[in-house]
């Protein structure tokens, strides 16, 4: 899945110890110049709506995604 994701939201990804599926997320939903703060303060839609995204994003045997320190748990 990440092998297209551009190299800018790759060290996006890689600079805040996040997955590259949340990056691409962010950038898919965050209004052009609002991914910084969507990723620092999301909103509990913003939040929800990323995390929906990312797992969409995510290869099928992936369990857990990483949003900075936090750990997102695949759905059940």
């Amino acid at each position: 899945m990440t092998a297209y994701a551009p190299t800018n939201i790759r060290q996006f990804a890689s600079t805040r110890e996040t997955s590259v599926e949340v990056a691409l997320a962010i950038f898919e939903l965050a209004d052009e110049g609002d991914e910084s703060r969507m990723w620092t303060d999301p909103t509990e839609e913003e939040l929800k709506a990323v995390a929906a995204r990312a797992w969409e994003l995510a290869d099928a045997d992936e369990d857990t995604l990483h949003w900075g320190n936090e750990t997102l748990r695949r759905p059940q």
